[in-house]
């Protein structure tokens, strides 16, 4: 016989619970909680010894006194249920009665140990009471006692019955319920919910949320990034502030959850912590993105550990352009391979751009233009799935050429990655020292034919003079003329203009019975500034100037 009356306490795994101790004494510094541990001949624990929390335990961490000698404990588990027992110590001598809480824990769980399960999938949901009375009767024995009942209820709240075709109940004992269902794409973040009753009375409830693969939240987002750039990934789903805002990451569906952001609060423990940072409308920034970065992202939101709503999840695509050689500098000539690639946490159509949410890979030139199969100088290929490569011979010419790869969606440009050629700085110095060496060899050549040419003129400038004064003498014999003198002098500004082939005649004297002729057989151009007879020849005309070329011969 008890001298307080043994409460029972019903929660459900996850939440917190505050069990009461009816029988503190004026402070706290004489009370001592102990556990018994689900078992009635099992060890019992103490949790508090005389106010003052015992370390040793593997709870402690989740426990605390409350100001009225209460026993608060933090996230109950299913380990968690059992017997506790609150007593009063003054110096060292137990003080009153006990005063004993059993603690009855609901929890749900299901059959799939997957965090997201696939439409048309069946699962099983497990609902079970973890329970012990002092009195020694377990679970089964003390619910039919109590005439407590499970049950399992729709959203409405209303008990979904045996006869629904949709689901199929079972009880395999008094403290067990299952439903196994057929699962449909509406059922994404539905809540099923279990119940534990007693007559008219719900004791307590624990629900479980089922995420259906590839269907979206609350505004699912699809974020195309280029590597080494920033992203901003929106939070769709945030409250008033950002207190509540947790961010969690998956790399791929299956894989282990990390916690980036919890309550408003950076986890430091994670390898991109550095990079990430929370906006003031509780977006996640992440600088300097990676290929290791792609992955879903899921906005959450807790208020007194509780979640409200569903995600606001964002899938983060990175596009990637990586080079075969894994040189800086590549050799004019040699062959290289570059390779752009979607990374991806879902499945796209990357190969179907034909249809209207289909994604396309293409790389394209300088203009923006895609590089067609057809040009000789790519051989561009898709190895798999997102993924496109393009093999060429590298060219002088694509020194820091940049060779551009695109995402589209459509007519869209999702995002493009760029990857820039550096040509060898060898390769580069011998073109230079070619061309220095091809022009030295041009000038010296150039140089000899100009010498060439001058020594040529120079000696048809001779040969003209001296053909000259050859033509005179020949005409003076076929005339059969008689020519007193022939007096010719060369004025100096002509012998010092040599850049002309035209020769002046400073002074023919002719004492013959005919004119001086025309010397019309002669290429060049020939001036006479004077042609005069002598006083006693009254035949010869007198010229001021005798022009002749190769066309005409002008007379005045």
């Amino acid at each position: 016989i008890s001298g307080v009356d043994d409460p029972h306490v019903f929660i459900s795994s996850g939440e917190d619970v505050h069990l009461p101790c009816d029988n503190d004494l004026h402070d706290c510094k004489s009370t001592t909680w102990i556990y018994n541990n689900r078992f009635k001949h099992s060890v019992t624990v103490e949790l508090i010894g005389d106010g003052i929390k015992n370390k040793d335990t593997e709870s402690h961490e989740r426990l605390s006194l409350g100001s009225d000698c209460s026993l608060n404990i933090k996230n109950i588990t299913k380990e968690d249920y059992g017997s506790y027992t609150c007593r009063q110590y003054v110096n060292g001598h137990k003080r009153g009665d006990d005063e004993r809480v059993d603690l009855h824990v609901l929890h749900v769980s299901s059959s799939s140990s997957q965090t997201e399960i696939s439409a048309g999938s069946s699962v099983s949901l497990s609902c079970q009471l973890y329970s012990y009375s002092y009195t020694g009767l377990y679970c089964d024995d003390w619910i039919r006692s109590q005439g407590i009942g499970l049950l399992w209820v729709n959203q409405a709240g209303d008990k979904l019955k045996i006869s629904d075709s949709r689901y199929q109940i079972s009880a395999p004992g008094h403290c067990i319920i299952t439903l196994t269902t057929t699962l449909l794409n509406e059922d994404d973040n539905r809540e099923w919910r279990c119940e534990v009753t007693q007559g008219d009375q719900v004791k307590t409830s624990a629900t479980y949320t089922v995420k259906i693969s590839g269907i979206s939240g609350v505004d699912d987002a699809h974020v195309f990034i280029s590597s080494g750039e920033n992203v901003r990934l929106p939070c769709n789903n945030a409250l008033h502030d950002c207190k509540s805002t947790t961010w969690i990451y998956n790399r791929f569906r299956h894989s282990e959850t990390v916690e980036l952001i919890s309550l408003g609060i950076k986890n430091k423990d994670t390898e991109s912590h550095e990079r990430l940072s929370l906006g003031s409308n509780c977006s996640l920034n992440i600088k300097n993105i990676t290929k290791e970065d792609s992955g879903f992202y899921s906005c959450q939101q807790y208020v007194n550990e509780q979640l409200q709503g569903a995600d606001a999840r964002v899938y983060l695509h990175v596009l990637h352009v990586s080079s075969s050689s894994s040189q800086t500098e590549i050799s004019a000539g040699s062959s290289v391979t570059l390779s752009c690639q979607l990374y991806s946490s879902v499945r796209l159509s990357c190969d179907d751009s034909g249809r209207s949410k289909g994604i396309d890979l293409l790389w394209v030139n300088q203009a923006g233009d895609k590089l067609k199969i057809s040009d000789s100088r790519y051989q561009i290929s898709a190895p798999g799935h997102c993924i496109i490569t393009l093999t060429t011979t590298l060219l002088n010419e694509d020194d820091n050429r940049e060779w551009r790869c695109e995402v589209t969606q459509g007519d869209q440009v999702k995002t493009s990655a760029t990857y820039t050629v550096k040509i060898s700085a060898q390769d580069k110095t011998t073109t230079a020292a070619s061309s220095v060496t091809l022009i030295s060899v041009s000038a010296a050549a150039f140089a000899v034919f100009l010498l060439v040419v001058f020594c040529l003129i120079c000696r048809k400038r001779a040969d003209n003079k001296r053909g000259t004064y050859e033509s005179v003498v020949k005409d003076e014999n076929e005339d059969k003329g008689t020519y007193e003198t022939i007096n010719m002098s060369i004025p100096a500004a002509a012998r010092d203009n040599e850049q002309t082939d035209d020769v002046t005649y400073s002074e023919v004297s002719s004492s013959g019975k005919k004119p001086v002729k025309s010397l019309t057989d002669h290429n060049e151009s020939v001036t006479y500034a004077a042609i005069r007879g002598t006083e006693n020849d009254p035949r010869v005309e007198l010229y001021s100037s005798v022009n002749k070329n190769k066309s005409s011969t002008n007379k005045h």
